[in-house]
């Protein structure tokens, strides 16, 4: 027995002796990380995001002809930079300009019209004056055939007392009889006169009435032709094809001598606005709720130099239903065209979550796929399951821990201590 251990002495001391020595530039076995206590604190956290996008235009329209014509003439082809109200094309539509004729010759006719029916009601007017003289004068007759009736009726009686007292004869009687009968002949015929002058006004007032009514039916088809002026000539603007706003024409689908159809199918000019872009970015749902307008975002463009700092202005606060993402965009300046639409960019958005319970990112460990952390307690480190909210590379914010063998969960309190790093400590370790 203490023969095999004298060899098995022997062997080992050969076996250090032929050892090869370390040379001068061998490295040192690594040393373990120096585990450290730290209390847990409210921290606020920054997220950053990091997600590809795409460079779009502020706003991009495809031009439609609103009325079928004929091509006449190009005045802009892709990659044109065009002004607000610039023609790019115009169309030839004689039958257009032949309507836009006739409608002008029957604004004529109708101002023609109205200044016949004003004259007509001019005349009306002084019908009804006339007619209205007419009746002064016909009570004047009236009023003088009543003072002869009148005044023979007094003769008739004074000679009929005559007559009976002897004094004249029967034959006078009869012709002062004769001239009352007369007199009153004479009041029947001013009173007629004045009933048929009074009928003459009334028709006089019924036909300057009807004037008037033919006044405003005039007025009323001079506007009815005015407004076909001004129709037509609206169709006849929309032979030239303008630029709605200050850009590019990105797409031309029209040649000189094509035949455009007023369907809305083909458009013949996209034109896209290029100061500002948009860069649009979509965010996986579990960040969603990080992002809203205001924001800040670093946009980073392969082939446009540094990144740029800016911040989101809008989203659509839904998610896709097909990608689960939030559409998020972003407005960058692009006074010298430099960014184009089709790009791609990397986005940063950076997002402050408020103040909670939080431990250095490293205290957090791994155990059984779940996320644990070391408790300090007593003077060693005691395991525990934990969950957390978020965190960013320098620490993680938690809410609740659960012990070893338990179902329930304890919020932490900021009277905790933890170590780290995690993976430098076990279960039950001594801890400084």
């Amino acid at each position: 027995m203490r023969l095999d251990r004298a060899v098995a002495l022997v062997a080992l001391l050969a076996a250090g002796c032929s050892r090869p020595p370390a040379g001068p530039g061998a490295a040192a076995p690594a040393a373990a990380p120096p585990v450290t206590v730290v209390k847990v604190e409210k921290r606020p956290v920054k997220r950053v995001v990091e997600q590809p996008g795409a460079v779009h235009p502020f706003e991009e329209t495809v031009l439609h002809a609103r009325v079928g014509g004929y091509v006449q003439k190009l005045d802009a082809d892709i990659g044109t930079r065009v002004t607000r109200d610039q023609v790019l094309a115009e169309l030839a539509v004689p039958e257009l300009e032949e309507e836009f004729k006739q409608k002008e010759a029957l604004v004529r006719q109708a101002d023609a019209e109205v200044t016949q029916a004003k004259k007509a009601l001019a005349a009306s007017a002084a019908g009804v004056a006339a007619a209205k003289a007419h009746v002064v004068e016909a009570e004047a007759g009236l009023g003088r055939a009543q003072a002869v009736y009148v005044r023979w009726q007094s003769e008739a009686e004074r000679i009929g007392r005559l007559v009976a007292g002897g004094v004249i004869d029967t034959q006078t009687r009869d012709e002062t009889l004769n001239q009352l009968k007369s007199a009153e002949a004479g009041r029947a015929e001013a009173t007629a006169k004045v009933t048929s002058a009074g009928a003459a006004v009334a028709k006089a007032d019924a036909d300057r009435d009807k004037a008037a009514a033919d006044v405003a039916a005039a007025d009323a088809r001079l506007d009815v032709a005015r407004a076909g002026v001004r129709r037509t000539d609206a169709l006849r603007a929309y032979t030239r094809i303008k630029a709605p706003f200050d850009g590019v024409v990105t797409r031309r689908t029209a040649n000189t001598g094509d035949f455009v159809a007023a369907d809305g199918r083909h458009g013949l000019f996209a034109v896209a606005r290029l100061d500002p872009v948009r860069v649009v970015v979509n965010v996986p749902e579990a960040d969603a709720g990080l992002v809203d307008a205001g924001t800040a975002v670093s946009v980073a463009l392969p082939t446009a130099g540094a990144p740029v700092s800016g911040k989101v202005v809008r989203t659509s606060w839904a998610l896709d239903p097909g990608s689960r993402t939030l559409r998020t965009e972003i407005d960058l300046p692009n006074p010298g065209g430099k960014v184009r639409p089709g790009m791609y960019v990397v986005a940063k958005l950076t997002a402050e979550l408020p103040a909670e319970w939080a431990v250095p990112a490293a205290a957090v460990g791994k155990a059984n796929d779940e996320p644990v952390v070391f408790l300090a307690e007593g003077g060693k480190a005691v395991r525990v399951a934990v969950q957390f909210h978020r965190g960013d590379a320098q620490h993680t914010q938690v809410r609740r821990y659960r012990r070893p063998g338990t179902a329930d969960w304890t919020d932490f309190t900021g009277a905790e201590s933890v170590a780290a790093p995690a993976a430098a400590v076990t279960d039950g370790q001594a801890l400084p």
